[in-house]
C-alpha cells in the first residue's frame, strides 16, 4: 500500500496582521492565525511528501491536522477544475470567492458616512457643449451593431459627441443623502448600492476645439476640468493603450477615458465583497459607453490593462484611495471619411 502524500495547497496566501502571521485559503476563505516556524515547513512542502519522509520535522498526526485546516493537500484529494487549462491565482481565486459572501452588514459599518463632494474646483474649467438628447439609434440596432473598433477617421472627434457620449453615458439622474448610508448617485449605468465609485477622466488626442492634455469629468456640472498638459507620461498611456489593442489602432486614439474608483465609497458599505463589485460596475459602464458610442456612430475599445498606479499618480490621485480600474479608447468612425469629416 502506498503511503499517503502531503503537500502545500496551492491556494495559500500569508500576510500579517499586527505581529501575528496569518494564512489564507484562497479556495475556502479560511484563515488561521500561524506560529510562524510553520511557514518554513510549508516552504518544505512545495512537492509531495510522506510521512516517513518527514519524520523529524513534524509528526503524522499534526500532518493530518493540518490538512484538515486547508493547509496541506494529500495525493488522495480531488481537486475540482483539475481539467481547466489554467492555474488559479490564489489572489484572483481570494476576490473570485469573496463574491459569494453577499449583502452588507450595518452593524459592521464604521465611522461617518461618505459624502460625495465637488473635486478640483480649483482646475481650470471647460463647459460641454449641449449634448443631443435623441439619440440616433434604437436600443435594438445598437447591440445588434456593438462592435469594438480600432479604426479611426483622419478627422479628430467631435467635442458635441463627447459631450453627447457622457452625458448618456455617466451623467448624474438622482442624488441622494442618507443619513445612515451617505451620498448615493443614479447614473445611466448601474453601480453597487448606487454608491457611484466611479470617476471618468479625458486623455484628450485629437478633440476639435479642446487642447491635448488630461481632464477630469464633472459630471454633475457637464463640464470638463483641466488637470495636465501632455508630457512623458502621457505619451507613454497613449503609447501603453495601442500596445494593449494589440497594436491595432490605425493611429492614435483621440479621446482615452481613464476610469477611476473611489474606493472608500464602495468598501465602507461592502467591504471585503467591494472590489468584486467595482470590476462589475466597470463592465456596467464598458456596455452602456459601448452601446451609445455605436448609436454615435463612435468607433469604441476597452483596454484590457494599464500602469493603473503610475497613471492615477499622475492624475494627482492616490492610488491606494482612488486608482485605475478600467481604461476606454474611441474616435470618430473610420466611415465618416465618407464625407462626415
Amino acid at each position: 500500500m502506498t503511503a499517503q502524500r502531503y503537500r502545500r495547497s496551492p491556494f495559500l496566501l500569508i500576510h500579517w496582521s499586527g505581529s501575528s502571521v496569518v494564512v489564507l485559503n484562497a479556495n475556502s476563505l479560511t484563515s488561521y492565525s500561524i506560529d510562524p516556524q510553520l511557514v518554513a515547513l510549508l516552504t518544505e512542502l512545495s512537492d509531495w511528501r510522506s510521512a516517513d519522509e518527514l519524520r523529524g520535522l513534524i509528526e503524522a498526526d499534526e500532518l493530518r491536522n493540518l490538512h484538515g485546516l486547508g493547509l496541506l493537500e494529500t495525493d488522495d484529494d480531488t481537486v475540482l477544475g483539475n481539467g481547466a487549462r489554467f492555474e488559479w491565482d490564489p489572489i484572483e481565486l481570494a476576490i473570485q470567492r469573496r463574491t459569494a459572501t453577499g449583502g452588507y452588514w450595518p452593524d459592521l459599518l464604521q465611522g461617518d458616512p461618505i459624502t460625495i463632494q465637488p473635486r478640483f474646483l480649483d482646475k481650470p474649467a471647460m463647459q460641454l457643449p449641449q449634448p443631443v438628447r435623441d439619440l440616433p439609434f434604437t436600443l435594438t440596432e445598437a447591440l445588434a451593431q456593438r462592435r469594438t473598433e480600432r479604426t479611426f477617421a483622419t478627422c479628430g472627434l467631435r467635442l458635441q459627441d463627447v459631450s453627447t457620449l457622457l452625458y448618456h453615458c455617466a451623467r448624474p439622474s438622482e442624488h441622494k443623502h442618507d443619513p445612515q448610508l451617505g451620498d448615493t448617485i443614479l447614473r445611466p449605468y448601474p453601480t453597487a448600492g448606487a454608491r457611484s465609485e466611479l470617476e471618468i477622466y479625458l486623455l484628450a488626442i485629437d478633440i476639435d476645439d479642446v487642447d491635448a492634455g488630461a481632464f477630469y469629468y464633472d459630471s454633475a456640472a457637464h463640464r470638463l476640468l483641466r488637470l495636465r498638459a501632455p508630457d512623458d507620461r502621457y505619451a507613454l498611456i497613449v503609447q501603453s493603450v495601442k500596445r494593449a489593442a494589440g497594436g491595432q489602432f490605425s493611429r492614435d486614439p483621440p479621446m482615452i477615458l481613464v476610469i477611476t474608483a473611489v474606493f472608500e465609497r464602495i468598501f465602507w458599505k461592502y467591504r471585503r465583497l467591494g472590489l468584486s463589485l467595482v470590476y462589475k460596475d466597470v463592465g456596467a459602464l464598458f456596455q452602456t459607453l459601448y452601446l451609445v458610442a455605436t448609436a454615435l456612430r463612435i468607433a469604441p475599445c476597452a483596454i484590457g490593462s494599464a500602469d493603473e498606479a503610475e497613471n492615477s499618480r499622475w492624475l494627482g490621485l492616490d492610488p491606494m484611495f482612488e486608482s485605475q480600474v478600467g481604461c476606454f479608447a474611441c474616435g470618430p468612425a473610420a466611415l465618416k471619411e465618407q464625407g462626415e469629416c
